[in-house]
């Protein structure tokens, strides 16, 4: 039975993460003279050789259960491996941490789709990607995890997707066979799948230097992987930590119907990624093996319509969540708007709902961000080596905030401290251990300069231990009465019961004349006409958000916010439409004014108004009469300062995301009956405004 922890907090809570400085480590031979696995607070340590030649290395071919490059053979899957020497040395077996990906041989100049083309009628093809020799990966695929995992006792296991590097088959964009190859790695690990030194030859290579129990992770693809392996519910994977994933390949590359490119990416899709990554080292001098695959997404992709399909959904992972029991640790950006934060959010929702263990870091920066070490440390100790250092009892939500947002986490310094690594304060309830302390340190001149410690541990109420001593210099210390403090920034995110934060609700607000210059949006009573833009793709978004009067968007704002708002959620629009042609695109955004008047974009979405009735097939757009098309924009956690103005954006096109008809397109928006939901910590008694003029 687990041990539980209930009603810990702050100094307690780190001092309760463990029940002593040293806890059990596996067991090795009688005749073992190297180090053992050593966990301290919790914590795995660095008590293994962090020299490469002390450790036991090696590649390996692991058969994989399908042909997906159809030549007749079952593919094999390339891998390395890296372990502490003493699996060698002392029988030692050791957990792994292990990265799939597509990346490892680099990528092909792909060239993307053009997007400047009529609704509905994309060109047949875009420009053939020239060849080019792969990057060398064998015997090493890579080294990005070994100095970090190795020294506190783990393997680290690399392997290349299919089609990419030295492993067979083809890349397919997310595809049950890039699944398969994966769970194959971690099915060889645990014996139960075959492996062998060399890409075609029948040698066995046996992974006798491990307990089985893996951890994936990785960012961006190298994070989806291991949630589309989580959802195979494979033996052995124990836990994962995907940052910057994609849970579901459509809401990558469609949004509610609409042909919709990662931000940065214009025109890029499914077949574009699968040829940018086809590396095969065993191509010479063309591109021929897995032309026939790559052939069949460009065609089964359907830049046309957008539609969900069966192809979208072998790529849809959500579908198969219920089978996910390794323990999840999500992380993403609050501004990706590459893998946008929605796929995050319906994963992290889909895990709470089956009680699967999950934790969320919640960063305020784009594309990628690993969450501090201390949470991975935590989380792969915990569930790899099964150490119980009460990570189930942490807060399930760490979010980056804003420096303007940033929470008081403080204590005052008791007496004069120089040269010392542990110091003495008037409460420790404020910090953790793993987090970085802001420490001011007076000189003998008098002035002060700021420097700042990891803490590592938290011995009691009034004690903090750090890296490395304070207050070294000649003359200088800590002086009585200092201010020592948690400074917001991504190794310091904030705490939270869970994500969303429980306490936010639905503030319906409504939409007020205006919208060519600037409409209002109330919670109020809403407006009785109808009002008009008309679709200009050349226009960016911000460029229309910061005009002062357009007719190629609506915006609809609130006044002033008299305090600070929290948004923490899913923002939707529920929007009473019609459209002059046949065909169109449907864009909202979330904008954030400063006092001055400039403008913010934080969330966005889209949607095709002719798949309101399903993502999977289309019902003709009525021409000149009204229909409710519901928007979810991408989900968010931001505080907005007092003195903004929150605005809501329509437009037609997305000039940064959409394809881009010719311009003219008229759509015509009903104020009554339209309505925008933004998710608030407080609800509607959090959402203050100042008094309409």
């Amino acid at each position: 039975m687990r041990r539980r922890v209930r009603g810990v907090t702050g100094a307690a809570a780190a001092a309760t993460l463990v029940a002593g400085a040293l806890l059990a480590a596996p067991p090795v031979t009688a005749q073992a003279q190297g180090p053992r696995p050593t966990f301290v607070n919790g914590l795995a340590q660095e008590v293994f050789s962090t020299k490469p030649a002390d450790w036991h290395s090696g590649e390996v071919w692991v058969q994989a259960p399908f042909d997906s490059d159809r030549d007749g053979k079952l593919d094999r899957i390339h891998a390395d491996y890296t372990a502490p020497g003493e699996v060698l040395t002392d029988g030692l077996q050791v957990p792994v941490i292990f990265e799939d990906s597509p990346y490892y041989a680099g990528l092909n100049n792909a060239a993307n789709w053009e997007v400047d083309h009529p609704l509905g009628q994309p060109p047949a093809n875009r420009v053939a990607t020239p060849f080019r020799t792969a990057s060398q990966t064998s015997p090493v695929i890579s080294t990005v995890y070994e100095a970090r995992w190795v020294p506190r006792g783990f393997a680290v296991v690399h392997a290349e997707s299919p089609g990419t590097g030295h492993s067979d088959g083809c890349p397919t964009s997310g595809g049950s066979n890039e699944t398969l190859a994966a769970k194959a790695v971690i099915d060889w690990l645990n014996g139960r799948a075959p492996a062998y030194t060399t890409r075609d030859g029948d040698t066995p290579a046996l992974a006798t230097w491990t307990t089985g129990k893996v951890g994936m992770m990785g960012t961006s693809y190298n994070g989806t992987i291991p949630q589309a392996v989580a959802t195979t519910g494979v033996e052995g994977l124990e836990a994962i930590v995907p940052i910057s994933a994609i849970s579901d390949w459509y809401d990558y590359y469609r949004a509610n119907g609409l042909v919709r490119a990662p931000g940065g990416y214009q025109g890029e899709d499914l077949d574009v990624l699968a040829d940018a990554v086809y590396t095969r080292a065993d191509e010479q001098t063309s591109r021929t093996i897995c032309k026939p695959v790559l052939d069949e997404l460009k065609t089964e992709q359907d830049r046309a319509t957008g539609d969900r399909s069966a192809f979208w959904q072998e790529r849809n992972y959500l579908k198969d969540v219920q089978n996910v029991h390794a323990a999840t640790l999500v992380a993403h950006g609050n501004n990706d708007f590459n893998v946008m934060t929605k796929h995050a959010a319906q994963f992290y929702d889909a895990l709470k709902k089956q009680g699967v263990p999950h934790m969320f870091y919640f960063h305020q920066g784009g594309h990628g961000g690993a969450p501090p070490d201390v949470l991975i440390n935590y989380w792969f100790t915990r569930y790899l080596y099964g150490v119980q250092n009460g990570v189930e009892q942490l807060p399930r939500s760490w979010v980056v905030r804003e420096p303007a947002a940033c929470p008081a986490r403080q204590s005052v310094v008791t007496g004069d401290q120089a040269g010392t690594t542990t110091l003495t304060v008037a409460d420790t309830s404020a910090f953790r251990i793993g987090f970085t302390l802001t420490v001011p340190q007076t000189n003998a001149n008098g002035t002060t300069t700021n420097t700042t410690r990891l803490i590592t541990g938290i011995p009691d109420a009034t004690h903090l231990v750090l890296t490395s001593a304070v207050a070294t210099g000649d003359g200088q210390k800590v002086a009585n009465g200092t201010v020592v403090n948690l400074v917001c920034g991504t190794a310091n995110p904030t705490p939270y019961a869970e994500w969303p934060d429980p306490a936010a609700a639905a503030v319906n607000l409504r939409f007020t004349p205006g919208g060519n210059t600037r409409g209002g949006l109330t919670t109020g009573r809403d407006g009785s006409i109808r009002e008009t833009l008309t679709d200009n793709p050349a226009i960016a978004p911000l460029a229309s958000a910061n005009a002062a009067a357009s007719d190629a968007r609506l915006i609809y704002q609130t006044e002033p916010l008299t305090k600070p708002v929290r948004i923490s959620g899913t923002p939707t629009a529920s929007l009473k439409v019609a459209f002059s042609a046949a065909r169109a695109n449907l864009s909202v955004a979330l904008v954030s004014y400063s006092p001055t008047g400039a403008a913010t974009i934080l969330t966005r979405g889209w949607a095709d108004p002719a798949n309101t009735d399903s993502e999977y097939f289309e019902s003709p757009i009525r021409i000149g009469a009204t229909d409710r098309v519901e928007v979810d924009l991408q989900p968010k956690d931001v505080v907005v300062p007092a003195g903004n103005r929150l605005g809501l954006m329509v437009l037609s096109s997305d000039r940064d995301f959409t394809v881009r008809p010719p311009a003219g397109t008229k759509l015509t928006l009903n104020l009554h009956g339209s309505s925008f939901d933004l998710p608030v910590v407080g609800g509607r008694g959090a959402f203050t405004t100042a008094p309409t003029p």
